[in-house]
């Protein structure tokens, strides 16, 4: 008999006598071109889904029949397609939890209970995880949306989306003309002054969020009829249930309610950008920018990301039409398990297609390593300001990330029913692979590197600046260009400059004519006439230097490297504005900085083989040796290119205009570069890259623990 295997669970529950409530919707929906169905509670507005298999079993229930002589009835008339013993009863007990059973009799039913008891159990212990406490609903405004429901018609329109789309693009180009501000307005956002107003700002934009949700749900004919309080780390936020949408039958109408939150949080803050991008320091100012981070921050980093179970997610299940999509992907990973390394015969696949099983298994991974991230970020971001809370915060999540699953895991080997003929295999090749797991952490070494930014130049190399002021008319060679001593590189002109040369050799006329009609009507003036010829000689002599500026004249011979030299054709320099270099040697050096921590690691070790990776060839690899870190601490970056305002990753001050102020000390490392001759220069000088130094090699829970702690030191001084 098909799923005799779990005969004794199966008793349980076979002489119930159950029926589909009366006061159920039933909605067909298409995914993938695969039928599903979606069941309706009129009474509180829950929905569940299930495919068309199991709904074939639901109709079939009667009160005046027992769930296995259905199930009998069922096999024999769709007999492969029918729902195992198993999959009933999970089918029956996700009935019962969303109270869409009407019970004639509950003999024996203990099976059904004690699934929703460890269901609630389960969710009881996210909620106390998650520092998330049970939802409390407060108001129906239902009969409220449905009074303003032609303004919000005319709100979600064409119209609509073209004043949508001119204040969010306002917004952003506020945004990018005040850039250099946003990093020096968000140190503060965490003092304690300004906390009162941090939550302000996300009470109210979480109820405007809510109120999207619930807008499009109404436009599309649903109906939102609870609205009340959440706790989310002990702060109470508003939540509107907008769960009525899952029976549209429209995915594009289901995707628009999901996107509705984002939708409004994206106004928000392209309101609140233009608010503060036009007003000075005060309150008006200071909630303005709170609105504008934490509206765009939080759509982007939850609710906008389909990797966690907020709106992005709902709606790429929906894109993708695969329902439960979270669910699902976890199932197939347990499916491929069960099925290539504990050899149960009577797995099922939970997708339709070998497409769809390639996007479950993806997300599954995805999703898992994105949780993972987001953890180790707020926990990060809380230690930043509270190092108590965020440490016992780490010790949670630690223990979320191992010991529930190893529960679980116990859980499974030893009473999940698909497991009963290879529960043995199961419990051995899930030994196998945890010792595997734990030598290869633990024993293996692995390679183990240091990671730093760099700058590549050439040892000997000469500067190329206009030594005076004036437009850039002429560029006699191009970057790579071989050139010799003397050679003019370039040409300026200045209008100004000729115009002050004719002032003064006029005025030296003048002066002049003065001074021979002094030397015969009135000696007396002769001699402040003398003074002013001397001041207009040094000055003529200067103004004569600055012109013989105007050529810039190569100082060595060698190899013209100036890859930005052309843009800067026809356009007025300042003295000193850099126009390249002359390299002289094929011959290259590089400048490297680490931290303290990591210099700590490089001091230990002698011969260190390194190499380069340059940004734009990160194919070619560049053999660095004659490594060197210097043993002291330096604040001034050997390049501007290695600065966040060079386009590099170190954090400089930004109060240097230089760009080379580190706004921490750290080490640098100085080595050796072999690499052809003067003609490939072009191709080296004054690039920036990454530079790997190779250490011997450890196993990964070393490597795991030499980070934590350099991490540690390094944020918190510890």
């Amino acid at each position: 008999m098909k799923g005799s295997l779990f005969s004794e669970s199966w008793y349980k529950v076979a002489n119930i006598k159950v029926s589909l409530l009366d006061a159920v919707d039933v909605q067909k929906q298409f995914y993938r071109g695969e039928l599903w169905y979606v069941l309706k509670d009129r009474f509180n507005n829950s929905h569940f889904k299930v495919t068309a298999e199991a709904y074939r079993f639901i109709v079939m229930l009667e009160t005046d029949k027992t769930i296995n002589e259905v199930w009998e009835e069922c096999i024999a008339e769709y007999d492969d397609s029918a729902p195992t013993q198993d999959e009933v009863i999970s089918l029956l007990s996700q009935l019962h939890i969303n109270n869409l059973l009407n019970y004639k009799n509950q003999p024996n039913n203990e099976f059904i209970y004690e699934r929703q008891s460890e269901k609630r159990k389960k969710e009881l212990k996210n909620k106390i995880i998650s520092l998330m406490s049970i939802k409390i609903p407060l108001w129906n405004p239902d009969k409220f949306l449905n009074i303003v429901a032609p303004f919000l018609n005319g709100i979600v329109s064409n119209k609509g989306l073209m004043v949508w789309l001119l204040v969010v693009v306002s917004g952003i180009k506020a945004t990018i003309d005040n850039r250099h501000l946003i990093y020096d307005n968000t140190q503060g956002m965490l003092a304690p002054s300004r906390l009162f107003y941090l939550y302000i700002a996300l009470a109210l934009l979480k109820l405007l969020h809510e109120m999207g949700h619930a807008i499009m749900t109404k436009r599309f004919g649903g109906a939102v009829h609870t609205v009340g309080v959440m706790f989310l780390v002990f702060t109470p936020l508003p939540y509107m249930d907008a769960t009525s949408s899952w029976f549209f039958q429209s995915r594009w109408q289901r995707m628009l309610v999901g996107s509705a939150g984002m939708l409004v949080d994206f106004f928000c803050a392209a309101v609140a950008a233009l608010i503060w991008s036009q007003t000075g320091d005060g309150l008006l100012h200071t909630v303005a920018f709170n609105v504008m981070i934490v509206a765009s921050i939080s759509s982007f980093v939850f609710n906008a990301n389909p990797l966690i179970r907020f709106d992005a997610y709902y709606i790429l299940s929906d894109f993708l039409e695969i329902p439960n999509l979270a669910q699902r992907s976890r199932q197939q990973w347990i499916y491929w398990i069960e099925k290539y390394l504990f050899a149960v015969e009577h797995s099922v696949s939970p997708s339709l297609s070998h497409k769809e099983a390639f996007w479950l298994s993806l997300y599954a991974v995805t999703s898992f390593l994105y949780r993972a991230f987001i953890a180790v970020v707020i926990v990060l971001f809380i230690a930043d300001k509270f190092l108590g809370i965020g440490l016992l915060l780490a010790i949670l999540s630690i223990a979320v990330a191992t010991i529930l699953p190893a529960k679980s895991l116990v859980t499974y080997l030893a009473k999940n029913p698909n497991l009963v003929r290879s529960r043995k295999r199961a419990i051995s090749v899930s030994a196998l692979v945890l010792l595997v797991i734990i030598i290869m952490v633990t024993l293996i070494p692995f390679p183990y590197a240091i990671r730093a930014p760099v700058v590549v130049e050439a040892k000997e190399f000469s500067k190329v600046y206009a030594t005076t002021e004036g437009v850039l008319h002429k560029l006699s060679f191009k970057n790579g260009d071989h050139i010799s001593k003397g050679d003019v590189i370039a040409l300026l002109s200045n209008i100004d400059l000729e115009s002050e040369i004719a002032t003064v050799k006029a005025g030296m006329l003048q002066n002049m004519a003065l001074k021979q009609r002094a030397m015969s009507e009135a000696n007396d003036d002769l001699k402040p006439l003398a003074v002013r010829e001397q001041m207009l000689r040094d000055q003529l002599r200067h103004l004569e230097q600055k012109k013989a500026g105007m050529s810039i004249v190569a100082e060595n011979t060698g190899v013209f490297v100036a890859p930005d030299a052309g843009a800067f054709m026809g356009r007025w320099l300042k003295r000193q504005t850099r126009l390249g270099s002359i390299i002289s040697s094929g011959n290259f050096k590089c400048s490297a900085i680490v931290s303290q921590e990591q210099a700590f690691d490089l001091f230990k070790e002698k011969n260190l083989a390194a190499s380069i990776k340059l940004y734009g060839s990160n194919t070619e690899k560049l053999k660095v040796h004659d490594i060197v870190v210097i043993p002291y601490q330096k604040e001034e970056l050997p390049s501007a290119a290695l600065g966040w305002f060079g386009g590099g990753d170190v954090s400089v001050s930004s109060s240097d205009k230089s760009g080379t102020k580190t706004i921490e000390p750290f080490f640098e490392v100085i080595g050796t570069i072999e690499y052809g001759t003067t003609a490939s220069a072009k191709l080296l000088h004054g690039r920036s890259g990454v530079l790997r130094m190779k250490l011997p090699s450890v196993p990964l829970s070393v490597q795991l623990y030499r980070l934590v702690k350099q991490t540690i030191q390094k944020r918190y001084k510890v």
